[in-house]
């Protein structure tokens, strides 16, 4: 129990890295030697001069002791990186999450997974396709990973839910997992807590790094989709505008060396139901090598292959 309150303390600390975090708490051995440090002390320990006001030792104990409270509330799981439950993938990457918060089922993550992403302002036919290929990739037995946003990251958790996996001769629900930008008991956005629920109930995983109550925040969502592909072999783009979320987590796929793809349907102009806004620039990403799809075999011919 001291080390996980440390930990969970430890990781409410947004202004440090995940690798100056796991440093700090080598350094400690419980949560009152935390609330005990200066940030002076810190920076020392961390060997990095910090200048902040976020820091405030006197009220860490108690948003601790709250944090527990929740997670025995809403059930939520937990692991450090060193613990056998971290995703072997996700420790592959530049600085991977010092923890790791779930609820649900973490042997999903455990599975070959692929990252389904776009856009949230997505048109009629780019959801019907995140839908399917979701559908298809789960039925073969692949984890589906996005981000619980609204369009294709919704699409997709509910294309993946949808499939029916034999297993031993009993039929289950496809597994997908949800990173989230926030504590795993605050199912964000709101219009999307029944999906969450569901992905619960039918064997999926809500998965974040950061502390229950930890609210949403606009810097979180591109730190987030960092996981996405981390824990994914594959990050398929199905249809993304400038500027999207979405090529955060293909540039972030190309950082980690996943296997990035772009489906065709938002790759090309000549589509009426895209506007000029709604096309996407992947010319770059598909003269460095990245495939475009059309369907979900194609697909799943590719995440064999990793």
């Amino acid at each position: 129990m001291n080390e996980l309150a440390l930990g969970i303390g430890i990781s409410s600390l947004t202004f440090l890295k995940p690798s100056e975090k796991d440093m700090l708490k080598k350094n400690l051995d419980n949560i009152k030697d935390l609330a005990l440090l200066s940030i002076d002390d810190i920076s020392n320990i961390i060997k990095r001069n910090l200048k902040t006001t976020l820091w405030k030792p006197q009220e860490i104990e108690k948003y601790t002791e709250n944090c527990l409270k929740i997670m025995e509330v809403y059930n939520i799981n937990v692991c450090f990186i060193e613990d056998k439950e971290y995703p072997s993938l996700l420790k592959e990457i530049f600085d991977p999450p010092f923890m790791i918060f779930w609820r649900g089922n973490i042997e999903c993550v455990h599975k070959k997974s692929v990252a389904l992403v776009g856009t949230r302002k997505a048109s009629a036919q780019g959801l019907k396709i995140a839908f399917d290929i979701a559908k298809n990739v789960a039925a073969n037995g692949f984890t589906v990973i996005s981000g619980l946003a609204l369009g294709i990251d919704g699409a997709a958790h509910k294309g993946a839910i949808s499939a029916r996996v034999d297993n031993d001769n009993i039929k289950k629900h496809g597994a997908t997992c949800a990173v989230l930008a926030c504590g795993v008991e605050n199912l964000y956005p709101t219009s999307h807590r029944k999906l969450g629920g569901t992905i619960i109930e039918k064997g999926g995983c809500i998965l974040s790094e950061y502390p229950p109550d930890s609210k949403p925040q606009k810097w979180c969502f591109p730190a987030r989709n960092r996981i996405i592909s981390g824990l994914s072999s594959v990050v398929a783009v199905i249809e993304a505008p400038k500027g999207s979320g979405a090529l955060i987590t293909a540039d972030f796929a190309i950082e980690q060396g996943r296997e990035l793809v772009f489906h065709t349907f938002g790759a090309n102009s000549n589509k009426p139901e895209l506007t000029e806004s709604k096309k996407m620039d992947i010319n770059q990403y598909v003269s460095d090598g990245a495939p475009i799809i059309k369907n979900a075999d194609e697909l799943i011919k590719i995440i064999n292959l990793r």
